[in-house]
């Protein structure tokens, strides 16, 4: 219900009357406040479910939050170039953005397994080896436990490197500081031309 009502609001104030940068907004909004928002309120929930102590559960948001919006940049800002386009009926993007879900998963998923078999042959291992999992005890989306478990996967990586070598090579920290968000916000400067060329788009279907 919340995610409807925010389709509702985002429709009714940041459409700006249908014009073209309306959907631009929209995606900003969506992958900024309400993503923090979401992540927040899913944390605090399963942390409440399993009476966890409020301050680790608010803890455990602020060290996730800026890897789920780094995970999310990478997929969301051009599918919902479409989700919040006028292509899309409002009572169907729901729908869309479910299914966009499921391949976003299954592309996050096969790319986490192919880093992890690539890491494991290029250290001599099995395939059977041991393998780092993140689970958050308090419950966090599919989607950003995988990103979070590849991520350690890859901080494990590093430290059995590190064994080895007497200089540190900070290029291959795992995580980016947050003074580095605007490296990774490029997808949300480089859906503008997307939700242009959408626009168009959209124009030739309604005079058609």
């Amino acid at each position: 219900p919340l995610c409807h009502y925010w389709m509702v609001f985002m429709e009714t104030y940041l459409d700006f009357d249908g014009a073209w940068y309306g959907t631009g907004v929209k995606v900003l909004a969506d992958q900024t406040v309400w993503s923090l928002y979401l992540n927040a309120c899913y944390s605090f929930l399963i942390g409440t479910f399993a009476l966890r102590d409020p301050r680790e559960v608010w803890k455990d948001v602020q060290a996730t939050s800026w890897p789920a919006l780094r995970s999310s940049w990478r997929f969301w800002p051009f599918v919902h170039c479409i989700s919040f386009s006028h292509l899309v009926p409002l009572d169907l993007k729901l729908l869309w953005v479910d299914v966009m879900e499921i391949v976003w998963v299954t592309i996050l998923s096969k790319v986490a397994n192919d880093d992890k078999e690539a890491r494991l042959a290029e250290r001599g291992l099995e395939e059977d080896a041991e393998v780092l999992e993140v689970v958050e005890p308090f419950g966090v989306d599919p989607t950003l436990e995988i990103e979070l478990t590849r991520e350690f996967e890859l901080d494990a990586s590093l430290n059995a490197d590190l064994e080895n070598e007497d200089q540190f090579d900070e290029n291959k920290l795992s995580f980016e500081l947050p003074r580095e968000a605007l490296l990774a916000s490029w997808p949300l400067l480089a859906m503008w031309p997307v939700i242009y060329g959408t626009f168009q788009l959209e124009k030739m279907f309604v005079t058609a």
